[in-house]
């Protein structure tokens, strides 16, 4: 998945906050999106697991700029449930190198959160697709155990175990972001 939007833009000057820079990748990638004022944009994306909406909050500031991309789940988790997924939450988080899974307790959405505080030379098109590939990958192969948790009836644990081991007997899983 990583090759094929691979950005050829990679001079700065071109893209001088870091909300351009965020639509010339998206542009580049061919992505719909919209921006809602000068530091959020959304989008909805079909994947694997059904259409992930994404929100992308950037700030740009004297001398840093921070880009935060949030990734919800395409179903809500029932009241019920709350606990199950919280303890699946705090698991997968433990081992996570980047970003982290939360829970809206008061809706039962799941989203991946992923941020980055970047300097001026930090914020290149590569770093921002970069994070934005590594939040839609991590919410994509996050559903179908949100989903087992939430409205089936296996334990955390066992669904995380599972999942494990089918990507570890995968080849591609070598490639995605959890490896």
């Amino acid at each position: 998945m990583h090759e094929e939007y691979m950005m050829d833009a990679s001079n700065i000057e071109n893209y001088p906050g870091l909300q351009n820079i965020v639509t010339a990748v998206l542009d580049d990638m061919d992505v719909s999106y919209q921006a809602l004022d000068t530091e959020y944009i959304v989008l909805r994306l079909s994947a694997g697991s059904g259409i992930l909406s994404c929100q992308i909050h950037t700030e740009d500031e004297e001398g840093w700029r921070c880009l935060t991309i949030t990734v919800a789940a395409p179903s809500y988790v029932p009241k019920t449930r709350f606990g199950e997924v919280s303890e699946w939450i705090v698991r997968r988080n433990y081992t996570l190198r980047v970003g982290a899974y939360y829970l809206d307790h008061g809706d039962g959405e799941v989203q991946y959160r992923i941020s980055a505080l970047l300097g001026d030379s930090l914020a290149t098109p590569e770093i921002v697709q970069a994070n934005l590939i590594t939040a839609l990958e991590m919410m994509d192969r996050a559903v179908p155990e949100v989903m087992a948790i939430a409205f089936g009836d296996q334990p955390p644990l066992q669904v995380i175990t599972e999942a494990d081991k089918i990507d570890a007997d995968s080849d591609t899983a070598a490639d995605g972001p959890l490896q």
